[in-house]
């Protein structure tokens, strides 16, 4: 069993990042978002949206008062629905509880080339392959992406909902181009994703 969520209040020894060792994951599975997308949200970007839905605000580009944060393209620029166990596990009153003006985790501290998750990502792999004992040679946190996409596929979440979400590029962008996909749909097709409880039971039953 992975002691991040395991053991209450565990923390990594030499790598104190606080609840973003629990969070993180969580969102990088969830949303299928890029672990720099994350690491550098601020707090104010978990937001209720006019239509009452929790969602995560990537930015498009850095501001005069973030100078370090943005996304990788301006097509990344994008809504995020929570997925219901999110909010069940208490991510809305976790990101009540920071300053507001600061970081969604403060303890992310950017790197000098100014990547809020780099030093996460490292001590995530070295976690897998220690801790967990995992052996795979994808990038961990890289391997979160190539899920969501691969598990909203098996549930049958269309393509471009599961674009939007992650801010891909698909095949049939450009035509999608002239609208914007409905944060109410995102949120009505997220919530079919499977949580990890359902995923673990799935795996145990099929190799036990």
């Amino acid at each position: 069993m992975s002691p991040i969520f395991t053991e209450a209040g565990w923390s990594a020894p030499r790598a104190d990042f606080g609840r973003a060792w629990y969070w993180m994951p969580l969102l990088m599975y969830y949303t299928g978002a890029r672990r720099e997308e994350l690491a550098q949200l601020a707090a104010r970007d978990v937001r209720i949206s006019s239509e009452g839905i929790p969602c995560l605000s990537i930015l498009a580009m850095p501001d005069e008062d973030d100078p370090d944060r943005g996304v990788k393209t301006e097509g990344s620029r994008r809504m995020i629905p929570l997925h219901p166990d999110l909010v069940e596990r208490g991510f809305l009153e976790y990101a009540q509880s920071v300053p507001k003006g600061g970081q969604l985790f403060p303890k992310l501290k950017p790197s000098p080339a100014g990547f809020y998750g780099a030093n996460f990502g490292k001590r995530w792999a070295a976690y897998l392959r220690d801790v967990v004992g995992l052996d795979t040679s994808v990038s961990p946190s890289h391997g979160f992406r190539h899920t969501f996409k691969t598990l909203c596929r098996e549930v049958g979440i269309p393509e471009d909902v599961h674009d939007a979400i992650t801010g891909h590029a698909g095949a049939g962008m450009v035509a999608r181009d002239y609208g914007q996909m409905p944060l109410v749909r995102m949120a009505a097709e997220i919530a079919r994703y499977p949580s990890v409880e359902a995923l673990a039971e799935a795996a145990y039953a099929l190799y036990g």
